[in-house]
């Protein structure tokens, strides 16, 4: 029993949490569905306690959501709601609570069901101790809805390792179904009238449900069904595809998300247990969304929604006011489009981009690609890695200098061509798009602008750019936190925007592009721009600068990435607590890229996050610092000199500087940093490499440049991981090993 109550206790956490982070008037589908489905998991586990009010009272809370599903409650009546789901939360706290007060208890519980039966006019019952998915009552309609047989709980049953597979390979297939979902869903929301995509989804559910019903998965059976319903109702051209029904579906796609991870944990715990295993699954709560279900194919209306206009378009994006629309209309001399145009209204570009909205159709992605294992794909690299190490010590060999050998050595330059040709292919094979990480964002920034009442554009660009795997797993985070943000701090609210001379609606534009051996992400909003004196002033207060000493903007903007830097007052469940840029640099760093920020006060923020396109293969500068040899990445370098005595100057709180075209960049003296003997220390007979970016340049002293190359880059031991000044080593063409210097690590080294 004690552990019921932990499981309970945890679960009532989770339900305040959603409760909080809700609308108050309950009016986001996703998060009321949450909340509801979270009451009936309750609901099944307070059934067997005493006393026996609190089944009651989370039966009466479960029919009390499903009228604001249903649109059944007054108007404005949803804080009461919340409260009354608060006190239950609270009262469950007291009865498994050690100072447990029976009769206060009792007063309380039929306070509370009172109410839910005086104020939204429903009728708590005791539900059973093991209950299974309830049946669906009838809703009032202008049809009765179909009645949802019982569903039953699921079971796993694995005979042996086939069955493993089996099911496996299930989990694979759904999620990747359940994934192009999202995809398709935020597709629609942009072109509702496309039937390719309203088809495509439907085929999706409908394969689902399928292999669902194959493996006796019930739940998400009868889910499939009723979505492929509502899906087959919008391509007959009997429902209108409007935001509630795309709510309706990414609700239905995240609850079976929630089933796949249910079958998951029960896989797993098979797994463990062979042969000859049988276990339940985690109960999917699917009621709540049923309902909603119901409520589109039996309650909505059947209007048909009107096809795109130009005009109509070009307003929406703001790329013309009503009163130019309406003049370009008066004339019918030529198309509209052109008419604009003359006017001097909006510019090719933008009557070009709306009618390829006007006209886009969305296909669903082409079949023909194979899955291939992240591990077998990243051993190939390796091997290829080796290959190319071992094809560069034969190169170097002095016996192929001699003339009797000319033969061997032309026959291994060829080989050393397809050589490379194979490890150029090879990495390709690691590089995907980022379409679908900017997609995860599309669907954020669509709920964040829900959730905050603010009118937001997402405009998305390059997102066929491509990028190495092992980086884009690990990008979510700080494009998360960098998008949040965007909404949160930088767009600002309707009222704000219109005293500015804004539009009300804002625009949040996440784009990226190739350049050089990077890849550049940027994050841009046309908000207020970030508030450096209130920066600084939250840094004086922390001790963080002097405050009687003048900043730089660059200097200002840097603050915002310490641990626990926030110039909100009061942290919400969006941010305020200073951890998310912090999270943002230390993400970006440890994936060799730097964030840069640039703001106009009232005009906006730029954040670029600048990436190398693949971890795997670095192309390096080889340096000779005494007996040791460095390779720096070519992408740090801006260039190499020979210094003449005329350029070395020493200031006294920066120490010796170097006078390139009258700009004084701080030297770093390798060898002395890294300990390093019968090295040059003579400046003049030394090069010194310059490196960094505009903002923040230093010089390298090196003995030599030994060339240029392009190197597979292999990690340090666990022991030399977390020394600053070094990413990782390759081994060079003579078999030594060499370190890959990081640039941003010796910049520390060295002090600001």
């Amino acid at each position: 029993m004690a552990s019921n109550n932990e499981a309970i206790l945890e679960k009532l956490d989770s339900l305040a949490l959603s409760c909080t982070m809700a609308d108050a008037d309950l009016s986001d589908l996703t998060a009321t569905v949450g909340i509801s489905q979270q009451i009936d998991e309750l609901k099944s586990l307070v059934a067997p306690l005493q006393p026996k009010e609190m089944g009651f009272i989370f039966d009466g809370l479960g029919k009390m959501l499903e009228k604001f599903l249903l649109y059944q409650v007054e108007p404005h009546s949803g804080p009461m709601a919340v409260a009354q789901i608060d006190e239950a939360i609270n009262l469950c706290r007291d009865m498994l609570g050690p100072s447990y007060d029976a009769a206060n208890f009792a007063e309380r519980a039929a306070g509370l069901i009172a109410i839910l039966k005086e104020k939204f006019s429903v009728t708590p019952e005791a539900p059973p101790a093991a209950a299974g998915s309830a049946a669906v009552s009838a809703k009032p309609a202008p049809e009765a809805p179909p009645q949802h047989a019982e569903t039953g709980t699921s079971k796993i049953v694995l005979i042996d390792e086939n069955d493993v597979v089996i099911f496996e390979g299930f989990l694979d297939e759904s999620t990747e179904m359940v994934n192009k979902i999202e995809e398709y869903v935020m597709a629609l929301e942009e072109n509702p009238e496309n039937m390719d995509i309203i088809n495509s989804l439907f085929r999706v559910f409908h394969s689902l449900k399928g292999a669902a019903g194959f493996l006796g998965m019930n739940e998400i059976n009868t889910l499939c069904h009723d979505a492929e319903n509502l899906l087959d109702n919008a391509r007959k051209g009997k429902m209108k595809v409007d935001r509630e029904f795309s709510d309706i579906v990414m609700v239905t796609r995240d609850t079976l998300e929630k089933g796949l991870g249910a079958i998951d944990d029960t896989l797993r715990e098979g797994k463990k247990n062979l042969p000859n295993f049988e276990g339940k699954v985690r109960r999917l709560e699917i009621d709540p969304v049923l309902i909603l279900i119901d409520r589109k194919l039996f309650g909505g209306g059947d209007e048909e929604p009107a096809p795109p206009k130009l005009g109509e378009i070009l307003l929406e994006q703001h790329s013309v006011t009503p009163d130019q629309l309406q003049k370009a209309l008066e004339q019918k001399a030529k198309p509209l489009g052109e008419i604009l145009v003359d006017m001097g209204a909006t510019s090719k570009a933008e009557v070009s981009a709306a009618l390829t909205a006007q006209t886009a159709v969305q296909k669903p992605p082409a079949a023909g690609a194979i899955k291939v294992d992240t591990k077998k794909l990243n051993l190939l690299l390796e091997l290829v890695g080796e290959l190319v190490i071992s094809q560069a010590i034969i190169s170097q060999n002095n016996l192929l200098q001699k003339d009797e050998n000319q033969k061997l050595s032309k026959d291994i330059s060829e080989m050393a061509k397809i050589t490379g040709g194979i490890q150029d292919h090879i990495m390709s094979l690691r590089m995907v798009p980022l379409r679908q990480t900017f997609q995860k964002m599309n669907r954020l920034v669509r709920d964040l602008s829900r959730k905050t009442g603010k009118a937001v554009n997402f405009v998305v660009y390059g997102d066929e750019t491509e990028i190495d795997k092992t980086i884009v797993e690990q990008l979510n985070d700080p494009l998360v936190h960098l998008l949040r943000n965007a909404v949160d701090h930088g767009v600002e609210s309707l009222e704000a925007r219109r005293a500015a001379g804004k539009t009300g609606d804002g625009t949040i534009t996440l784009g990226a592009y190739q350049k050089g051996g990077n890849v550049v992400i940027e994050i841009k909003d046309d908000g207020g721009g970030l508030k450096l004196d209130r920066v600084r002033q939250k840094a004086v207060e922390r001790g963080l600068i002097d405050p009687n000493k003048q900043q730089t903007d660059e200097e200002l903007t840097g603050l915002i990435f310490l641990p626990g830097f926030s110039t909100h007052e009061v942290a919400t469940d969006l941010s305020g607590r200073g951890v998310g840029m912090d999270v943002v640099r230390k993400n970006v760093e440890s994936l060799g890229g730097r964030v840069d920020i640039t703001t106009a006060k009232g005009k906006g923020s730029t954040f670029l996050v600048k990436l190398p396109l693949t971890m795997a293969i670095v192309d390096g500068m080889l340096v000779k610092v005494g007996p040791e040899r460095y390779i720096i990445p070519t992408v740090a370098i801006s260039e190499s000199i020979q210094p003449k005595p005329e350029q070395l100057t020493t200031v006294t709180t920066s120490g010796e500087m170097l006078n390139v075209r009258g700009e004084l960049i701080p030297l770093i003296r390798l060898n002395q940093m890294f300990g390093l003997s019968d090295a040059r220390t003579d400046i003049m007979q030394a090069l010194v490499i310059i490196v960094g970016t505009e903002k923040e340049k230093r010089g390298l002293l090196v003995d030599d440049l030994l060339g240029q190359q392009q190197v597979v880059v292999k990690n340090l031991d666990k022991r030399l991981q977390g020394i600053k000044g070094f990413s990782g080593s390759s081994i060079l063409g003579d078999g030594l090993v060499g370190l890959i210097l990081d640039v941003g690590g010796l910049f520390e080294l060295a002090g600001a």
